[in-house]
């Protein structure tokens, strides 16, 4: 049997079910143990656990612009700086309790969904025996700050091949890349038409469906940007799919709009069936998280974004503007002149669609089975046993140290 541990961090939910969707692939596939860790959970402490969910949630819904503007300085840092980057003090903070982890539950894999787990990883390895391939995933179509700091894994799950290019500039070697795209739940992959899911939801099969999704976290824009997107179709005959997800107050306030007879609204709280109405629907405004983002590809669906997104989410609009599948707005009029557009020109509808298959890749698929098509790990455990775990991170800091002063020292040279 092989034993996979998949590593994640609790930061907005995209990389919990990204892991929860990968233990269920492997599990699909037969004879295996796989085992999910929260890290900063499991090893860390406190304020980096609320740091990492509650503060971003925070700052991504409540303080974009600042946000943004740490994100894009250390989007700018040198990655030759991998030793001493920003996340190298939460990384290490984990490196005690994760190498017994590994040590005690002794994985073929180790599976990660965050960076953290991949720098503890790597400074672990400068010092530790961890015989095991690790294999780590990128869930954006960027490679945010801090992935310099995980070049000690084995292999870097990209989206597609316009990431090699970036990747190796930032220190991964190419036999380190996979492009395999963006590991998320195989149900957006699968096919269902439209007409059978307008069918399932009591839609009309033959009138253009808009879907509207910005519940959860701190975000407070969706109500808005629903208010914003009624007023611009104005006569025009649509239907509207709302998400709230867990945002009681904006479907509340749906919920006592009226409409006019032209307009059809769906208005829906937290739901385990997006996929469903993502199949129903025939554009999408939401917010743009890799893992979303690869959702509504998967789904064939032409994406419309707030000009507002930040951080990461901001380089995923602009790689997927210049693939021609995402458009954005700055308000209500060019919200109003990018969906009569598509509306209206069936020739540029169709192009944006031919795009997004482009892009369109069974990422969940392609990695389960890399992961599964690796050796198995030997540990030697007599050499577990004399590791005192009190002196790891003391051991490790000294290791990463050193490491920061040798590639400053080779740098140096090279550019002699």
């Amino acid at each position: 049997m092989k034993k996979i541990l998949i590593l994640t961090v609790t930061a907005g939910n995209g990389h919990n079910a990204c892991a929860k969707a990968m233990k269920e692939k492997l599990e699909e596939y037969g004879d295996v143990e796989v085992k999910i860790i929260d890290v900063l959970k499991s090893y860390s402490s406190p304020i980096n656990i609320w740091v990492a969910d509650k503060g971003y949630n925070i700052a991504i819904g409540k303080l974009r612009h600042l946000y943004h503007m740490f994100y894009e300085h250390y989007y700018k840092q040198d990655p030759k700086n991998r030793y001493q980057c920003k996340a190298q003090g939460v990384a290490m903070s984990l490196v005690g309790g994760l190498l017994k982890e590994i040590y005690d539950f002794k994985p073929d894999v180790i599976y990660s969904v965050h960076f953290y787990p991949a720098i503890a990883i790597t400074n672990l390895r400068l010092i530790y025996d961890i015989p095991c391939k690790v294999i780590v995933a990128n869930l954006d179509y960027v490679n945010s700050p801090f992935w310099e700091g995980c070049i000690g894994v084995d292999y870097f799950v990209i989206p597609n091949d316009d990431f090699t290019a970036p990747s190796i500039e930032i220190g991964f070697k190419k036999e380190q890349l996979k492009p395999l795209g963006l590991p998320v739940n195989e149900r957006f992959f699968k096919e269902m038409s439209k007409k059978e899911a307008r069918q399932e939801l009591g839609l009309d099969n033959d009138i253009f469906t808009i879907m509207v999704m910005f519940g959860g976290g701190h975000w407070k824009g969706g109500f808005n940007i629903f208010n914003d997107l009624i007023h611009a179709l104005g006569n025009r005959k649509a239907q509207v799919i709302m998400i709230n997800g867990r945002n009681k107050q904006d479907y509340e306030k749906i919920s006592k709009m009226k409409f006019k007879k032209n307009i059809k609204v769906l208005n829906v709280g937290f739901t385990s069936k997006v996929d469903l109405y993502m199949s129903a629907s025939d554009v999408i405004l939401n917010k743009l998280g890799g893992t979303s983002a690869t959702e509504m590809i998967n789904k064939k669906l032409p994406i419309i974004v707030t000009d507002t997104v930040s951080g990461q989410e901001r380089h995923n609009l602009d790689y997927l503007k210049s693939k021609g599948v995402a458009k954005s707005f700055k308000n209500a009029k060019e919200l109003k002149e990018i969906l009569f557009d598509l509306m209206d020109n069936k020739d540029h509808y169709d192009q944006m669609v031919e795009n997004v298959l482009k892009l369109r890749v069974n990422g969940i698929d392609n990695t389960a089975q890399f992961i599964l098509n690796q050796p198995l790990a030997h540990y030697d455990q007599q050499k577990i046993d004399k590791i005192d775990y009190k002196n790891v991170f003391k051991n490790v800091q000294k290791a990463r140290l050193k490491a920061n002063k040798v590639e400053k020292r080779g740098n140096k040279l090279k550019n002699a």
